[in-house]
C-alpha cells in the first residue's frame, strides 16, 4: 500500500489568512455599501426639504411682489391737488418700484423685504387716509363755494338791479335838473348909429344878431356858474362863429362842435333872462336856425329869415 502525501502546515496557514482578509474585505465593503445608501437616503430627504423650503420662499417672495405691484396701483390711483403731497407720493412710489425690483432680482431676504414692504405700506395708508380727509374737506368746500357762489349770484344781481334803478333815478334827476329855455327869440339888427337898434329883415341891413331866452326856474337843478352856448347856424349849414377869437370848440350831447356865442351866468334856481349878441356882415338870405346848450345838453331853439 502505498503512503499519501503529508498536507503542508505552512500553506494551510496562508490559506487561512487569506480568506480572514477576503472575509474582512467582504464585511468592509457591505459596510461601506450600507452607509452610502443610508447617507443617499438622508441627502435626498435633505434635498426634498430643500425644495419644499425653496418652493415656500418663492411662494412667499411672490406673495410680497404681488403686495408691492398692488401698492403701485393703489398709488396711481390716488389724485390730489396738494403739489406737496403729490411730490411726497411720487417719492414714496419710486421706493416701491424699487423694493419691487429688487425683490424680482432676488436681491433682498424674504425677512426684509416683508420688513420694507410693511414699513411702505403703512406709509401707504397714512396718506390713503390723508387724502380722504382732503377730499372730504374739498368736497364740503365745494359745497359751500356752490352756497356762496349763489348768494353771490343773487347779491350780484341785486346790485346789478339797484345799480340799474340807481342809474334811472340818476337820469331822472339828471332829466329833472336839466335847464329849459323859455321864450327863445332870434333876430336881426341894425345899428341906428343915432342910438339903439332895430330889427330888420333884410339881410344886407342887418349888423348884428340878437338872442335872448329865458333859463327856467328848476329846484331840482344845482345852483351855480352856468356857461350858455348859441349856435347860429345860417342857411348854407355853415356855424356863425365871431371874429378875432379863434375856434370856438364845446362839447355838447356827446359830440364837439363850433358854438356861436357863449355867456357865463349864475343860476339861482329861478327864472333868468339871458341874451347874447354877434356882430355880422354880409349875411346871406334865408332862414337861420339858433340853438342853444347848457350843461352840455340842448336847452331850446328858434329860427328866424332874413331875405
Amino acid at each position: 500500500m502505498s503512503e499519501q502525501p503529508e498536507n503542508n502546515p505552512s500553506q494551510e496557514n496562508k490559506d487561512k489568512n487569506r480568506n480572514a482578509v477576503y472575509l474582512i474585505l467582504l464585511a468592509l465593503a457591505v459596510g461601506l455599501a450600507g452607509y452610502f445608501f443610508y447617507m443617499n437616503t438622508q441627502l435626498r430627504a435633505e434635498l426634498e426639504t430643500c425644495g419644499e423650503l425653496k418652493s415656500g420662499v418663492e411662494q412667499e417672495r411672490e406673495e410680497v411682489t404681488n403686495e408691492l405691484e398692488g401698492m403701485l396701483m393703489k398709488y396711481d390711483s390716488l389724485e390730489v391737488d396738494n403739489d406737496s403731497i403729490s411730490e411726497e407720493l411720487q417719492e414714496e412710489r419710486a421706493k416701491v418700484e424699487t423694493l419691487l425690483e429688487q425683490a424680482k432680482n432676488n436681491e433682498w431676504t424674504i425677512y426684509k423685504l416683508r420688513k420694507e414692504a410693511g414699513t411702505l405700506r403703512k406709509i401707504m395708508k397714512g396718506y390713503v387716509r390723508t387724502i380722504d380727509s382732503l377730499n372730504t374737506a374739498n368736497i364740503e368746500l365745494r359745497a359751500e363755494n356752490v352756497e356762496v357762489t349763489q348768494k353771490l349770484t343773487a347779491t350780484k344781481k341785486y346790485s346789478e338791479e339797484l345799480e340799474s334803478k340807481n342809474e334811472e333815478l340818476a337820469e331822472l334827476v339828471r332829466i329833472g335838473a336839466r335847464l329849459t329855455a323859455l321864450n327863445m327869440m332870434s333876430v336881426a339888427e341894425r345899428d341906428r348909429r343915432l342910438g339903439g337898434y332895430t330889427d330888420v329883415n333884410r339881410a344886407r341891413r342887418a349888423d348884428r344878431i340878437k338872442t335872448c331866452l329865458t333859463l327856467e326856474a328848476n329846484s331840482v337843478a344845482k345852483e351855480g356858474e352856468r356857461m350858455v352856448y348859441v349856435r347860429i347856424i345860417a342857411p348854407g349849414g355853415r356855424v356863425l362863429t365871431e371874429k378875432g377869437t379863434g375856434t370856438n370848440m364845446f362839447e355838447f350831447e356827446g359830440t364837439r362842435g363850433l358854438y356861436t356865442k357863449k355867456k357865463e351866468v349864475f343860476y339861482a334856481n329861478q327864472e333868468l333872462d339871458v341874451c347874447l349878441f354877434l356882430d355880422v356882415e354880409d349875411l346871406d338870405g334865408g332862414i337861420y336856425n339858433v340853438e342853444a346848450y347848457a350843461d352840455e345838453l340842448k336847452i331850446g331853439a328858434t329860427k328866424f329869415e332874413l331875405k
